[in-house]
């Protein structure tokens, strides 16, 4: 019999996938916090995704331990065609909860134990995403509360999914908004990452045949039949173009051009703005719609003007505005000295940069944006420094510009500059020293009239010290040396980001505006802010999505800003499972303020069982609303 589980995903891997994948953004949080309540009971949680690999675990250290010899730990793969029956694979198999106990498992070394696993679904599409399984020894077995516990987890991580998914489909509306302002005379077409339409400017529905703007209805029953010709969101960062030969609702056939504009946030692609051109007019007798690729990918990061000015950026703190009177003298000056920005995520580092080069006598040429750390290794010299015809296999007959190219006469700006591999490194030093590019496969330099500004986290020095990040391309970029300060320097601009937010949100939904209570304020302003100005923003956008009021009340904060009874257990819960079927129902009730009946519908439980539940602990029934 099997003793062990095969593996499938290296570390690095596991961190991609934890770090950018949606499950993993979604669950490993989730795991943590349970896990941290479970590790007094003997037992662990695990994350899978829907191919069976486990991405996460957490919980008891001396279980855990025990179950890596039989690989129960990450990167091993739990499918049902790998293993055997088991709390990951089976339920995955099945689409339901399953439990396993001891002898049932193919796996000889997993058979002490006892699994029950739960599987988690796209909140929109229902499809299975993957698998949450707690695991314990066999003698610990409380078969009931382990459903209960998995169910509870499940349901949490498909709540950060929907709020996930909520947060993507926000910022692609403020993208089409902004696109609209930019362009008000183009035809656009939103469509979402699956390639579907899901929404159009007057122009785009005029071009498409149609009097006025559909309703989301009428898009819904006209995106089946346009929505194909539009491929899924792709994160490579370059645009599409595309010819579509339509029948419209006018009966006229229309020829037109489509350029598919990738919209991207935090470094993943979450749909496209198109924007349609009108070729030549013509009738058909035929209703239906024909397309035709004309247009490969472009490779790349498309040169574009820079989106912010100083104006944008809002704040009146000391620390704020000593980084703002250092940018608006680098971009007055004649000469553009290279740059480096240092601050946490989330702090608006490639915003300023977006301002200095706006203000510079440069804002009127490309401004280049890369993430180097969203570039594969392999790819991350050709998509910089471009490469010549034959460079590789695969590589485009005509060769290809890389991003210094395609900021020619502007900027470019890198950020995550320490995350590019070190040989990348000592070829990006030689660029800045020469002012030279040479494509990967060529020779021949190219002189470059480009600034360069880069962005790198505030422990760059740190990183000079371990060796990721060369000593002498440091020196060769911080010329002029920025510091974006954190949030939690800046409490004062707190009230006045979060009224400018909520303004911006609410106007682009078009919806009444938001205001915040007494209490909510001051709740915000002594918040950390561990994720900055974005994790604010990000609040902000969901505010304005589920909120129906017109105030933001301290009871619609996330329990982690609120504090106190508002905020999850930070330590284990010691005991057995019952002790943990106790800090769940408590912990429920009181983010929901005592209310059963919406704290059975988050738990999937029936209000019977939180009564029972009032009833041994002595709970007052009174101190509860039974709505």
């Amino acid at each position: 019999m099997m003793q062990r589980a095969p593996t499938a995903l290296g570390a690095e891997e596991i961190e991609t996938i934890l770090a950018r994948e949606d499950l993993g953004r979604a669950g490993r949080s989730v795991l943590e916090d349970f896990g941290r309540m479970v590790e007094g009971t003997g037992h662990v949680v695990v994350l899978a995704d829907q191919e069976g690999r486990i991405l996460h675990a957490a919980g008891h250290s001396g279980v855990h331990a025990l179950l890596e010899r039989v690989n129960l730990a990450p990167g091993g793969v739990w499918s049902e065609a790998a293993v055997g029956p088991n709390g990951i694979g089976t339920p995955l198999a099945l689409g339901q909860p399953e439990m396993v106990f001891g002898p049932e498992h193919y796996c000889q070394g997993w058979q002490a134990f006892f699994c029950c696993g739960f599987p988690i679904r796209d909140p929109t599409s229902g499809r299975i995403l993957g698998a949450v399984d707690i695991t314990g020894p066999l003698s610990k077995a409380h078969p009931p509360m382990a459903l209960a516990l998995t169910l509870s987890i499940a349901r949490w991580v498909e709540r950060n999914l929907r709020v996930l998914g909520l947060e993507r489909s926000n910022a692609l509306l403020r993208s089409f908004r902004e696109l609209e302002r930019r362009w008000p005379t183009e035809p656009l077409l939103l469509v979402d990452d699956a390639g579907k339409i899901v929404d159009m400017n007057s122009h785009a529905a005029h071009a498409l045949g149609l009097s006025s703007v559909p309703s989301p209805t009428q898009i819904a029953a006209l995106a089946p039949e346009l929505s194909g010709h539009f491929p899924p969101a792709s994160g490579s960062g370059g645009h599409r173009e595309q010819t579509l030969i339509l029948s419209c609702a006018d009966g006229r056939a229309r020829t037109l051009g489509g350029r598919i504009e990738p919209v991207t946030t935090d470094g993943r692609a979450v749909g496209s703005v198109v924007v349609l051109s009108v070729r030549s007019p013509g009738t058909v007798a035929s209703r239906a719609v024909h397309a035709r690729t004309t247009g490969a990918q472009r490779g790349g990061t498309r040169a574009s003007r820079a989106r912010y000015s100083f104006s944008d950026i809002l704040g009146d703190s000391p620390a704020l505005q000593e980084a703002l009177k250092l940018a608006r003298a680098v971009a007055r000056a004649s000469h553009l000295k290279p740059v480096l920005i240092l601050g946490e995520s989330g702090t608006g580092k490639e915003v300023i940069a977006h301002a200095i080069h706006s203000e510079s006598a440069r804002a009127h040429m490309p401004f280049v944006a890369v993430n180097c750390g969203a570039l594969p290794r392999d790819l991350v010299e050709s998509e910089l420094f471009g490469y010549a015809s034959g460079a590789f296999t695969g590589a485009r007959r005509e060769g290809q510009a890389g991003k210094f190219e395609a900021a020619q006469g502007g900027t470019v700006f890198l950020d995550e500059v320490d995350s590019m591999p070190t040989e990348v490194q000592a070829k990006l030093l030689r660029v800045i020293e020469t002012s030279e590019v040479v494509r990967l496969g060529s020779a021949n330099p190219i002189d470059l009239d480009v600034a360069i500004m880069a962005a790198t986290g505030p422990e760059a020095r740190r990183r000079v010290e371990e060796g990721v990040f060369r000593l002498d391309l440091f020196h060769r970029l911080s010329a002029v040396e920025i510091v974006m300060p954190p949030l939690r320097e800046r409490q004062g601009d707190v009230p006045l980001l979060t009224t400018v937010f909520l303004d911006r949100e609410c106007a682009a939904l078009g919806r009444e505006p938001l205001a915040l209570s007494r209490e909510a304020a001051a709740l915000l302003a002594a918040f950390d802010w561990p994720g900055n100005i974005r994790e604010l923003q990000n609040l902000c956008a969901r505010w304005a999505i589920a909120l129906a009021g017109p105030e933001i009340r301290s009871e619609d904060l996330p329990a982690h800003i609120r504090g106190g009874a508002g905020s999850r257990p930070a330590g284990p819960v010691g005991g057995s499972l019952r002790g943990k079927e106790d800090a769940i129902i408590r912990q429920t009730l009181l983010e929901t303020g005592g209310h059963v009946a919406e704290a059975a519908r988050r738990l999937a439980i029936n209000k019977t069982t939180i009564y029972r539940w009032m009833k041994r602990l002595g709970s007052e029934q009174g101190s509860c609303s039974a709505q």
